[in-house]
């Protein structure tokens, strides 16, 4: 697989959909934008959520303890956006799937396929990023990568929040369960 040609057809499907979201509602403050994953790296889909959902969010539950309130904050499963315009994705699911196919037999070349895919999902996000896709929306906002198996998301999560955050940022990230304990 050409990794390169991936991430800049992630870019391309991001921008689409995240000009959607910001389109239908722009108006709303974006706390976080991920890009997500499965266990097996066969899709690669969008999410986002907004301060304004996310206090819908905790309207909805009512009480909540400050890990569930940790949880809902930063679970990309449980935000408004999650999956959010993700047609323009449909194709690089569809090339993943194949590859995926081709290297789940062999334990190592699996290992590297799934590296290459998280790789090219947080150098998608650090390219938009970098060309100032986000602007204002993305003073305050986190960018991180995050997988729909429990295990392996919230290593996910912290790995790429530190290299696509400013440090005071990613700190706070970091520590998002340590303090709802």
């Amino acid at each position: 697989m050409d990794w390169t040609a991936l991430t800049q057809d992630i870019v391309t499907a991001a921008r689409q959909s995240f000009s959607d979201l910001f389109a239908r509602h722009g108006d709303e403050t974006f706390y976080a934008f991920a890009l997500y994953t499965d266990e097996d790296c066969y899709t690669v889909v969008p999410a986002a959520n907004s301060l304004e959902q996310y206090q819908a969010k905790l309207t909805e539950l009512g009480e909540a303890d400050p890990q569930e309130l940790a949880y809902y904050r930063w679970a990309s499963a449980e935000w408004a956006y999650e999956d959010y315009a993700s047609a323009p994705f449909n194709p690089i699911c569809n090339r993943l799937g194949a590859a995926c196919a081709v290297v789940s037999g062999d334990a190592a070349a699996f290992a590297a396929f799934k590296a290459n895919v998280h790789q090219a999902m947080i150098g998608a996000l650090k390219l938009l990023d970098d060309e100032n896709f986000f602007g204002q929306r993305r003073d305050g906002a986190l960018l991180f990568i995050t997988s729909s198996d429990a295990d392996e998301a919230e290593a996910m999560e912290d790995r790429s929040a530190t290299i696509l955050n400013p440090p005071a940022s990613c700190k706070a990230f970091l520590e998002r369960f340590d303090a709802a304990e």
